[in-house]
Parts: C-alpha cells; sequence; structure tokens
C-alpha cells in the first residue's frame, strides 16, 4: 500500500508539472496557444506543428473548408472546420482572430484553426 501511495504522488507530480502554464499561453483544446498575435508572414514562417495566433480578414473560400485570411503582412490559408464556426456568419469586412496550428509543407505554409473569434 505504501509504494502505491508514493507511485501515486509521483504521477500526480509529474502530472501537475507537464500541465504548468506560463504567460505568454493560453490553454486551446489541449494545446498551448500563443496569446501574442503575429502577423500572417510571420505565421507563414513558423515551425511546423507550432501554435499561433493571428488576426486578419478572410477574403475568400477557397475550398469546402479551406480559406484565405489577409492581414497588411499577407495571406495565409487556413482550415475551418465546422464545429470552429460554432454558427457565427463572417463576411470580408469583420476582422477575426484565428488560434491554430502550422502546417509546412515544401514552400507552403497552411494554419488548421483551433478557433475562431469575431473582433468587434
Amino acid at each position: 500500500m505504501k509504494k502505491y501511495l508514493v507511485l501515486s504522488t509521483l504521477v500526480a507530480s509529474v502530472a501537475l508539472v507537464g500541465c504548468s502554464n506560463n504567460n505568454n499561453t493560453q490553454q486551446v483544446f489541449g494545446a498551448n496557444v500563443p496569446a501574442t498575435t503575429i502577423s500572417v508572414k510571420q505565421a507563414l514562417s513558423a515551425r511546423d506543428d507550432s501554435y499561433v495566433t493571428v488576426e486578419g480578414n478572410i477574403i475568400s473560400q477557397v475550398d469546402d473548408d479551406e480559406y484565405i485570411l489577409a492581414d497588411t503582412s499577407g495571406q495565409i490559408r487556413v482550415e475551418i472546420d465546422n464545429h470552429i464556426w460554432q454558427g457565427q456568419n463572417v463576411s470580408k469586412n469583420d476582422k477575426v482572430r484565428i488560434y491554430g496550428e502550422i502546417d509546412s509543407e515544401l514552400n507552403k505554409a497552411e494554419l488548421k484553426a483551433r478557433e475562431l473569434t469575431i473582433l468587434k
């Protein structure tokens, strides 16, 4: 019983250390996403599988769930699944904030949205 208690305490301690959060991130769908907004240009050069926050306007729909997001620095393709929209309607004039994961392949980068917020 004593060994079990020690093991349980150790496992709980490791789990708490792994869940620590610093001031530069926030928890979104279990991923550490930077709270600081970066430009589309910076997102395009971000590491594969990194999480970023970008703001801009959705200027066009490319595919069923693929869109183009633009800010003053450039454009990036964004995959936005239906559940991310949460019933929101967005026009070209609406500025949005998107938290998501960068997917880089060869000479292109895309953003897979994890959360979308319309900015008022």
